[in-house]
């Protein structure tokens, strides 16, 4: 993907005019802009929705399922750490990449967006079609681009189905049929994968009639928020805070995915609608022409684009909008911030309301499945008496392996009819 990704960026650079050719354009129509501080939710691109917004659209997809199991299987706790810390790094140098293919983009269609002009339905496909007018000049790096795309996304789909196939084995079939052999387990778990990787092929043909009308990024982020982000501030709640129950966490989960549903689905219908503030800087199509099969120019397209203003023009345009109107024109990028705070919040409301109601002494939570640091808060907060109403400080915690067990305060492994041993 690498490669693929750094031979795009050379050939289309060279291509497009160089590098002081795209930046200059770029800064030109102020798409440079990195610190635009405007606090307004509705502003889609700004310095918070990248660094606040980003935070929470990136942290939760570092704690699935599929990225745990990539922790686990390195043999020490800092090792999993390096792993994360070169992850990220390499995160950050593709997104770096991207960008920069992003205003390649850009300046090779600056004269003629192919949008506007009806050449392609969706921003979405301008890759393609670069990778088909400018690219395809070379002999098979339109393949290698297809082939790095593939590979990155088989990655990433063969993680997600083996994790899938664990989750579901692990807590549901074993669960509801505690006598399944291993082999018959095994055959489950294959058959869960198989039946998930048809289910996501066919899920490419709904995507597809999806992209017609609906860009990929913001409708990805949507489902990104609306689900993973709840099941992170869900699981955040239960590592802060020894309060939090099963009843409370699961209403507040439920409730923050209609919530973060309704305020997905609405930028989208209103946005097909064309009730969003417009907010696009300035295109162009006066460098367009029709040929006809003689070569002639047939006519020229007039500019059809004008720019808006981010801060100004859209803002006064929006003015009246309805309260609803504006909950939805939130910028999408905001998405995953919502479902994580909401199912945090909500979950720990429900469970306090829960633990009141009930007025009978919660069951203690084992301190390994708590954050230290929060349990030192916690300690020097309300003292040391108080949280042992509420935190198991002497009970090991099984470890997955019958034989053992895990004593956090002493960080050590006990080990069944054997000695301690750290």
């Amino acid at each position: 993907m690498m490669v693929s990704l750094s031979a795009i960026i050379v050939v289309g650079t060279w291509e497009v005019g160089g590098i002081p050719y795209i930046w200059n354009l770029a800064t030109k129509t102020d798409r440079t802009n990195l610190f635009i501080m405007d606090t307004d939710f509705r502003s889609r691109y700004t310095f918070w929705t990248s660094i606040v917004g980003g935070f929470f659209t990136w942290l939760p997809t570092f704690t699935t399922q599929s990225q745990i199991q990539r922790y686990n299987a390195v043999p020490t706790l800092r090792e999993s750490r390096l792993t994360l810390f070169f992850n990220t790094c390499g995160m950050i140098l593709i997104m770096l990449l991207c960008s920069w293919i992003g205003l390649i983009l850009f300046a090779n269609y600056y004269n003629c967006d192919p949008v506007t002009t009806k050449t392609i339905t969706s921003s979405d496909q301008l890759l393609p079609l670069f990778a088909i007018e400018v690219l395809g000049r070379y002999p098979g790096l339109p393949g290698l681009l297809l082939a790095g795309l593939t590979c990155g996304s088989l990655s990433t789909v063969s993680s997600t189905l083996n994790s899938t196939a664990a989750i579901i084995t692990e807590d549901f079939v074993k669960y509801y049929k505690p006598d399944l052999s291993e082999k018959q387990l095994l055959i489950i778990s294959k058959t869960i994968s198989i039946t998930s990787g048809i289910v996501s092929f066919a899920l490419v043909f709904v995507i597809a009639e999806i992209n017609k009308t609906v860009n990929i990024s913001p409708f990805s982020t949507m489902l990104h928020g609306t689900l993973l982000g709840p099941i992170f501030g869900a699981f955040c709640l239960g590592m802060f805070f020894p309060i939090s129950n099963e009843l409370g966490t699961f209403l507040g989960l439920i409730s923050s995915i209609f919530l973060t549903a309704f305020t997905g689905l609405g930028n989208i219908f209103a946005g097909l609608a064309g009730k969003l503030p417009d907010q696009r800087l300035s295109l162009r199509t006066d460098g367009c022409t029709l040929v006809n099969q003689t070569g002639e120019n047939i006519y020229e397209f007039e500019k059809t684009l004008t720019a808006f203003s981010r801060f100004s023009d859209w803002k006064q345009m929006h003015q009246q909008d309805s309260f609803l109107l504006k909950i939805w024109s939130i910028s999408y990028v905001w998405q995953p911030a919502v479902g994580v705070l909401s199912s945090f919040i909500l979950g720990l409301a429900f469970s306090s309301i829960i633990a009141i109601i009930q007025n009978t002494p919660l069951p203690k939570v084992n301190e390994c499945l708590l954050s230290p640091h929060f349990l030192k808060f916690w300690k020097m907060l309300f003292g040391q008496k108080y949280l042992n109403k509420m935190v198991d400080f002497t009970s090991p915690l099984y470890t997955g392996n019958s034989a053992e067990k895990f004593k956090c305060s002493k960080n050590e492994i006990i080990k069944k009819n054997e000695s301690t041993t750290s």
